[in-house]
């Protein structure tokens, strides 16, 4: 690849906001094990991603190398949705935080990697026609960025690396997460909690923080508080 360090879409500058909505018992893991972590692509829910890997044959004659071992973490450019509060935290009380795109050099071990919107295909061809015009760098992860367009509403932003040595220093054989080490606080610049959430429950993340060495305060997000 001949490449090295995390590369940023032009479509994204290092202070960009990024938000990630998560479960409590996610957002808890980073804090306590001081790890976040990268789900091996292959695994993730939606069986249409990499769909190049699947289809390639009846796309076209020319041979795309799809055998990458590619993993990822997603985000978002949204940082107030009714829809992924939704999605993400069924049961009312998901944890949602946000942080700037140049925060993902603190993410130990990923010696090369891509952080970018993702690309939003409505069939089989386009897909593959939006992978034929990318260049390098970002042609070595792009298979990884893309996403049937019924997800737009998610606005999504991926971190991809491929699963060896010059992207994360070496190999990770036989697993579908890869555990990284990140120092949490300096990672988060805020935490925002479900806006259906008790205050009870609102209260108690906010001491949780507090004794986790957090200086910024947990936030009720106010997406359904009237409008003055």
């Amino acid at each position: 690849m001949g490449r090295s360090g995390l590369i940023l879409d032009d479509k994204l500058k290092a202070e960009t906001k990024l938000y990630r909505y998560m479960p409590l018992s996610q957002f808890m893991h980073m804090i306590e094990k001081g790890e976040t972590y990268l789900t091996s692509i292959k695994y993730w829910e939606d069986e249409w991603e990499l769909p190049i890997s699947k289809f390639t044959k009846e796309l076209s004659k020319k041979e795309f190398n799809s055998n990458k071992d590619l993993y990822g973490q997603c985000w978002s450019l949204e940082g107030v949705s009714d829809a992924l509060w939704k999605i993400y935290s069924p049961s009312k009380e998901g944890i949602l935080i946000e942080t700037a795109a140049s925060k993902f050099n603190l993410i130990s071990n990923v010696k090369f990697g891509m952080l970018s919107p993702v690309i939003y295909y409505s069939d089989l061809k386009q897909a593959y026609l939006a992978l034929e015009n990318i260049k390098d760098p970002k042609k070595t992860f792009a298979e990884g960025l893309l996403k049937r367009y019924a997800f737009k509403h998610e606005n999504e932003v991926r971190l991809i690396v491929i699963n060896n040595e010059e992207c994360l220093g070496k190999r990770y054989e036989n697993c579908e997460h890869i555990n990284l080490k990140i120092n949490p606080i300096e990672f988060i610049d805020s935490i925002i909690i479900d806006p259906r959430a008790s205050e009870w429950y609102v209260e108690t993340i906010q001491s949780y923080c507090l004794r986790s060495g957090f200086s910024i305060v947990p936030m009720k997000s106010d997406l359904y508080c009237p409008v003055p």
